[in-house]
């Protein structure tokens, strides 16, 4: 691979570790990838965006030696990002969801929301769940949160289509992320995870990974002047879960790994982010007018 970066690139490392190496105060990351060269330029121009916003913070494409963001490595598609190496504070992202707020009149379309998770659901109980092994003890552990996380996602549904009915002013978007489980550079400015969603997105992202606390989190909603159909998407977000479905779904995808380690990796995920839902939950039923979930209410 060395030899691939320097023929392409110009660069001599000496090691390369998962796919980055650091170069002059610089990390750089190697990716596959099956988009073609335009639409990769295409998304550069956002990223000259952004980085006319925030200068070497922003995660960009390096162009190889013959001018294409694409270099061809054992037919193989490849793309090298690059960032500074220096640590991001949270008032980036909120910096973030203030310029690009209704950027361009982005709008958020509750119905694609509410087809994507839908067909999430559907995927992993009539896909997912049929090939678990009950001989294998963590395989008849991880199906039990499953069923309970299907739950949740279900009342998370639930909530996106009371929104769909009651409130019919559509939700102004900004710049998000799909997923946000640190906070660093790569996670924040990394082009491929940014997507126009609700601020909440966010917000849900941080809380549910331990990165801002319930208070935080709190503060954070009065900052953003947050009205019921805001809290009411922030709590459907929350609500709907990730770890045993993602573990769920990786092992749809390679039935012969070893995921015993990350099953209750994810089942320990899955316990503690079930309680920050109930504490979220109850907080807003408090001071809200948004309908409960009796089964929150159990314990």
């Amino acid at each position: 691979m060395q030899s691939f970066i320097f023929d392409y690139y110009g660069y001599n490392v000496s090691e390369i570790v998962d796919s980055h190496f650091d170069y002059k105060g610089y990390r750089f990351t190697l990716i596959s990838t099956t988009e073609t060269d335009a639409n990769i330029a295409k998304l550069d121009e956002f990223v000259t965006n952004l980085r006319q916003n925030f200068a070497d913070d922003v995660v960009y494409f390096v162009k190889n030696r013959y001018n294409q963001y694409i270099s061809l490595n054992e037919s193989t598609s490849i793309l090298l990002l690059t960032y500074k190496l220096s640590p991001i504070h949270l008032d980036a992202l909120l910096k973030m969801h203030q310029i690009y707020y209704n950027f361009n009149q982005s709008r958020l379309n509750l119905n694609e929301i509410i087809s994507l998770w839908e067909q999430r659901i559907d995927y992993l109980e009539n896909q997912c769940l049929v090939i678990l092994n009950f001989d294998n003890p963590s395989h008849k552990d991880l199906y039990e949160y499953v069923m309970y996380a299907i739950g949740m996602a279900e009342n998370a549904l639930q909530y996106l289509t009371d929104l769909r009915i009651d409130f019919k002013d559509p939700f102004i978007a900004t710049l998000t992320h799909r997923r946000i489980k640190k906070l660093d550079k790569w996670e924040i400015f990394n082009p491929f995870n940014l997507i126009f969603d609700h601020s909440s997105r966010d917000l849900a992202e941080l809380y549910r990974n331990d990165i801002i606390d319930l208070n935080q989190l709190l503060d954070l909603t009065k900052q953003y002047q947050y009205q019921i159909k805001d809290y009411q998407y922030l709590l459907a977000r929350v609500l709907f879960p990730v770890s045993v479905f993602d573990v769920l779904e990786d092992i749809y995808l390679d039935k012969n790994y070893d995921y015993t380690d990350t099953i209750y990796n994810a089942i320990q995920a899955q316990e503690k982010h079930i309680q920050k839902v109930k504490i979220l939950y109850k907080t807003m039923i408090q001071s809200m007018n948004i309908r409960p979930i009796r089964w929150l209410d159990l314990n």
